[in-house]
Order: structure tokens, then C-alpha cells, then sequence
């Protein structure tokens, strides 16, 4: 006579032959654990960094160091495309010289234009002739007397980040960008006071 002898298996016998062994759940915390610790390190850098700049952005524009210009026409192209933003420093309009690209406000109108010097004439002052590098001919307006004893010059061109600045100058981003910058604020502040 054979005997035959049946064996089952409980539903929680079988899963703890599947589960993950306990080392392997510390290791899976651990390595969340880290990557959470990574990204809040890499957002408090990032937070940092951008109020920094724009701190210095900021106190540079205060204080008189340089200043910054958003080009939204294609008269400069293609070295200076709209949507890029123009670092500009204050010269001696003693040191202007051809070939610079100088900002300045045409005769009568209120808007900024930044066109490069094609001629510089001294007489009862200090008269530039501009010309947009993307136009054919030189501006419409002619000659144009500088008033004052300093000028502002283009020294650095930003691609394409101006577009993001006259976005943000609207209500609704503007809003948003405060917005963002509190809860990253008051995120950090937690996560320190969780800490200790």
C-alpha cells in the first residue's frame, strides 16, 4: 500500500518565500532615503543660487553697474535676435567709438533702441549715426545728439531668456514664480526643523 502525503502551503508561507529579504528593504530605503536627501540638496542649492543672482541682478540695477535690456525686434540680427537680453555698462561718451552698440532713446519717442555706431561727429557736443545690423540703410532719424557725459553700451548678449523675462513680468506668472519661491522656502524651512 502506497501512501501518499499531501503537503499545503499557507497563503503566508508562500509570500514570505517571495518577499524581498529585510537587508533588501533596508538597502531600497536607504537608497530612497539618499536620492530624497540628493534632491532636497540640489533644490536648496538651486534655490540658493537663484537669489543669489538675482540679488546681484538686482543690486547691480540699483546701483548704477550695468543693466539689462530685452530685445523684442529683429533689427540687430544676426548676432542680436529678439527674445535675447543685453547687458549693458555705462561709458564715457568721451570713449564711444565706432562700431559699438550703444542704447539709447530715438528723438521723440520713449522706447529703448540698441543699434551700433556707424559715425560719430563732434560738434557743440558728441552726435552718433546708428544703423540696426539687420537694416540696409542707417536710421530714420539721422544723427543723434548724446546727452550727458556717459552712454549705455551693449556688453553681453543672453540668448533667448528674455522671452522668459517678459513672460514673467505678466500677473499670472508672476504670481506663480512668488508662489513657488515661498513653498520652496517653507519647504526647506521644515525639512531643517524635521531634522533636528
Amino acid at each position: 500500500m502506497t501512501v501518499i502525503e499531501y503537503r499545503s502551503e499557507s497563503p503566508s508561507s508562500r509570500l514570505a518565500s517571495t518577499a524581498v529579504p529585510r537587508t533588501g528593504r533596508r538597502l531600497h530605503r536607504k537608497r530612497k532615503s539618499g536620492r530624497r536627501r540628493l534632491f532636497l540638496r540640489m533644490t536648496n542649492v538651486l534655490l540658493i543660487v537663484a537669489c543669489l543672482l538675482t540679488g546681484l541682478a538686482t543690486v547691480g540695477n540699483m546701483a548704477g553697474w550695468w543693466r539689462t535690456d530685452t530685445v523684442l525686434t529683429g533689427s540687430m540680427r544676426p548676432g542680436i535676435q529678439p527674445g535675447d537680453v543685453e547687458i549693458l555698462r555705462s561709458e564715457p561718451t568721451t570713449a564711444l567709438q565706432v562700431g559699438q552698440i550703444v542704447a539709447f532713446h530715438p528723438p521723440h519717442d520713449r522706447f529703448t533702441v540698441s543699434h551700433r555706431v556707424i559715425a560719430i561727429r563732434h560738434h557743440h557736443g558728441v552726435w552718433i549715426t546708428t544703423k540696426g545690423d539687420g537694416n540696409n540703410v542707417s536710421d530714420p532719424w539721422g544723427s543723434v545728439r548724446v546727452i550727458g557725459s556717459t552712454v549705455w553700451t551693449v556688453r553681453a548678449v543672453v540668448p533667448q531668456i528674455g522671452f522668459l523675462s517678459v513672460w514673467v513680468r505678466t500677473p499670472l506668472p508672476h504670481l506663480l514664480l512668488a508662489l513657488t519661491i515661498v513653498l520652496l522656502v517653507c519647504a526647506i524651512a521644515l525639512e531643517a526643523i524635521w531634522r533636528t
